[in-house]
């Protein structure tokens, strides 16, 4: 016969979620954020969080070169895109709360927002669109000159080569079918 007098039992608080992430160096200047439906106009001083950013607690913002692999994984399901160019160099002069922190898969850092985006943070906004049977690697979103991060001297723009577009094209591709297969 088994006698337990003196169990102790441990409680483990397990939090799940985003995990700190050092910035990129040197940090960019702009940072993106993307909407499945046009922003309001005229845009309001405060723009309300979507219900997925609301949810997590923050906006979910990128840095121009995770556009394109962001619209290929998330945004299979829509054939238009938003993106809000934003001043992230001004939001940082201006304090902020902007977190980096490692995206789900702990291979890439996102800026997060803990705060609404307001309308002195938009430098610019862009509207992409694909067709019905087309993939956002098949569209003008690949090679946009408007995705820059704003550095000077040091720029990361998607202005690529036929050899290098067609390498981001194929490992895109691959993403879409691990996302679709798992």
């Amino acid at each position: 016969m088994w006698f337990f007098s003196s169990i102790h039992i441990h409680s483990f608080i397990v939090i799940s979620g985003v995990s700190p992430a050092p910035p990129p160096d040197p940090l960019p200047n702009i940072l993106y954020q993307l909407l499945i439906s046009a922003p309001p106009s005229p845009f309001p001083d405060v723009l309300p969080m979507s219900d997925r950013d609301a949810h997590d607690g923050y906006v979910h913002l990128a840095q121009a070169v995770n556009i394109l692999p962001l619209a290929m994984k998330n945004y299979n399901y829509t054939r238009q895109l938003w993106a809000l160019k934003l001043n992230y160099k001004w939001m940082r002069e201006n304090q902020y709360d902007i977190r980096w922190e490692w995206g789900t898969s702990h291979e890439t850092i996102y800026p997060h927002l803990y705060d609404n985006t307001t309308k002195q943070m938009v430098l610019d906004i862009k509207t992409w669109r694909r067709e019905e049977n087309e993939k956002w690697n098949q569209t003008s979103l690949v090679d946009d000159p408007w995705l820059t991060d704003g550095i000077i001297g040091g720029t990361i723009s998607l202005n690529l080569g036929t050899i290098e577009k067609s390498v981001l094209q194929l490992l895109c591709t691959l993403l879409s079918f691990y996302v679709i297969f798992f």
